[in-house]
């Protein structure tokens, strides 16, 4: 069974979240256990904050940024049209 990972980054200031486009920072999306997706969904979610730069210091102050993931069951997602 298959756990996709979805990673939102979202402003307490604004009150909005957006889902970046993991493949541009070469995170990927499916997992093969709950675990894996949980732990990557972590490590990874922390990484889009505070590694390689991408958000500065003053950047997550000033929109009160955080992160949040999901990790959802492949069977459970709904079925893509033919």
């Amino acid at each position: 069974m298959k756990f996709l990972l979805t990673i939102y980054l979202c402003s307490v200031a604004t009150g909005e979240c957006v889902q970046p486009v993991l493949e541009e920072y070469k995170i990927e999306q499916f997992y093969a256990t709950h675990y894996e997706c949980v732990q990557k969904g972590l490590g990874e979610s922390y990484d889009l904050l505070f590694a390689d730069n991408i958000f500065t210091v003053e950047q997550v102050n000033e929109f009160e940024l955080y992160p949040k993931f999901s990790c959802i069951r492949k069977n459970a997602l709904p079925e893509e049209p033919a």
